[in-house]
């Protein structure tokens, strides 16, 4: 993008029309070979005919002659600088001036902790010299925070929601690894609705013009991906990553006098090292061939593999234990209720709570897991497939460390598939799901109507033998959870997420215990704040202060197509 004159490199976008979002015809590279001919003209000539065509007069650049090229088609999207450094930044820059530092801070600090999302305790408006993956970060929770705060002169919220979640749509469809003909469809879909309500930044002051270059680049996302295919092959986040290993470190490693001759014998140095161990490491081996690999692909893998500790966290907890730091209150209750379902399948829901209230426990212990773990295989590993921990669960009630500092209890939320007694996997629709919460965290189930909160545990043979009939075989891992209520069909109209309550009976809340294999990943849930955050909720205890939510899709690449 020419900075001086506002021309696009692609197209010939018109003057001062960078953010109307029409689209605009590309450059004629008929027309530009043309005017490169006319050099032998004389120099004000060239000039002219350059300047007609909308090039700089470079003598015989060096595409000129290259056949079947156009070089103007060539400009390719940036994720990093054109959306979480371009789009993003001026999007969280327009909703502090419209809301308010003070009141966004205030949320931002209260947001409930998950594996993948950064809880930003002093809040986001005094961060300097923010970094795309900071704001990749404040991208994942931003429309959660504003989705219900009222516009300064009774103005309508509903465009200013509705432009956010375009933005955020085209960010994260822009980084699928696969894309189709579908995917670019929807991409297109989310640059209109965008446009269609970004005057509300206009009506509030906060915008004059939406006249910006990398706004303008969006209009060539779906081109360039039909071209050139995924973006992860041409964004620079890569390379800004080496820009550290090859520059930053080689230059520490000098005297800072006459600085790239050491730089470059550093890094030689440090490349034959490297050669040289892998080297070594292949003899040792006994010079195996390269690994081989089947179903080397890019995209994300959804076949997540539960991981649990060898051993568990706590041994022989008490079940008062478990109902006070835990906060499994129906702890016993649920326990006979999944015993009483577990030995006979066919009982009814009723059936199952009158013959719970018979089941003898016959021990009063049991151990407890505080972290729920899941990997995804990474085909492209350096020694081959290896397993890489994407996603976890925390299950930790209120502590003390050793020097004194308070640790606050943290029951982090799950998505749960439910089958037949929990024992057939079943892979429905989003809308036959629950959330809920187990003791040790929360979940999404498909049959049971609430949330829960618990921790993870592990029956031991001798309990197995004392409280099951004969020939039933409980899952190894077991969860208490609470639920939260069914996922309705269709998301919120204007910001399409999901609303969520606490599931209730009689003012209490409903429990289960559920085998650990059916619970599926972790999910962040936004609390619905209102016009003013109540200064009390923190953190650690909005989950329970909070009575309604909101899923969060943009925590990471795996759940937004489903939340989407």
């Amino acid at each position: 993008m020419n900075a001086e004159t506002g021309e696009c490199p692609t197209c010939k976008v018109a003057f001062g029309a960078l953010g109307d979002g029409e689209t605009s015809a590309l450059r004629h590279l008929e027309n530009i070979l043309e005017a490169l001919d006319t050099l032998g003209e004389g120099g004000t000539v060239y000039a002219k005919a350059c300047a007609a065509v909308g090039i700089k007069p470079v003598v015989h650049p060096f595409w000129e002659h290259l056949p079947y090229t156009n070089i103007f088609t060539f400009i390719t999207p940036d994720i990093l600088h054109q959306l979480y450094q371009g789009i993003i930044k001026h999007l969280i820059a327009w909703i502090k001036e419209t809301y308010g530092e003070a009141e966004i801070d205030a949320r931002c600090r209260r947001l409930p902790p998950n594996h993948n999302v950064r809880v930003f305790m002093k809040g986001i408006s005094k961060l300097n010299r923010v970094t795309g993956k900071e704001h990749d970060q404040i991208s994942r929770f931003l429309l959660g925070i504003i989705i219900d705060l009222p516009l300064p002169g009774d103005l309508s919220p509903v465009r200013l929601v509705r432009a956010v979640r375009a933005v955020l749509d085209f960010v994260y469809i822009a980084q699928y690894p696969l894309q189709s003909t579908e995917t670019i469809a929807h991409l297109a879909n989310a640059r209109e609705r965008f446009h269609e309500n970004k005057g509300i930044f206009v009506d509030l002051g906060v915008r004059d013009d939406f006249n910006l270059p990398k706004l303008h680049s969006w209009d060539h996302y779906p081109l360039n991906i039909t071209y050139y295919g995924t973006l992860d092959n041409c964004n620079t986040e890569n390379t800004e990553r080496l820009h550290i290993d090859l520059a930053k470190d080689a230059y520490r490693a000098t005297n800072s006098k006459d600085e790239f001759p050491q730089m470059t014998l550093w890094l030689e140095r440090k490349e034959k090292i490297l050669r040289h161990e892998q080297y070594i490491q292949s003899r040792l081996k006994g010079c195996p061939g390269p690994p081989i690999v089947e179903n080397l692909y890019p995209g994300v893998v959804y076949e997540r593999k539960l991981v649990m500790a060898k051993h568990p966290t706590h041994k022989a907890v008490k079940f008062n234990t478990i109902k006070t730091e835990y906060g499994a209150k129906f702890f016993p209750e649920a326990l006979s209720r999944y015993v009483a379902e577990l030995s006979d399948p066919t009982l009814t829901p009723a059936q199952i709570e009158a013959t719970s209230t018979s089941v003898s426990l016959l021990f009063n212990s049991v151990s407890v897991f505080q972290r729920i773990k899941f990997s995804t295989s990474d085909p492209h590993g350096k020694d081959g497939p290896e397993d890489t921990i994407v996603d976890a669960i925390h299950v930790q009630p209120h502590q003390y460390l050793a020097n004194g500092n308070e640790v606050p209890a943290r029951f982090d939320t799950a998505l749960v598939i439910l089958g037949d007694r929990g024992r057939t996997e079943v892979h429905g629709k989003l809308s036959d799901a629950y959330l809920s919460l187990p003791g040790s965290f929360h979940v999404i189930s498909r049959r049971v109507q609430s949330c829960a909160s618990s921790p993870c545990l592990h029956p031991p043979p001798r309990v197995v033998k004392t409280t099951f009939p004969p020939g039933i075989e409980p899952p190894k891992y077991l969860a208490y959870v609470e639920w939260f209520s069914r996922f309705t069909k269709e998301p919120e109209r204007n910001h399409l997420m999901f609303k969520l309550t606490r599931t209730e009976t009689r003012g209490e809340r409903m429990a289960s215990i559920i085998p650990v294999q059916n619970i599926r990943r972790s999910i962040h849930l936004t609390p619905k704040f209102g016009p003013v955050v109540p200064p009390h909720w923190k953190s650690s205890t909005v989950l329970e202060e909070c009575k309604v939510f909101f899923a969060t899709p943009w925590t990471d690449r795996h759940i937004y197509p489903t939340l989407f």
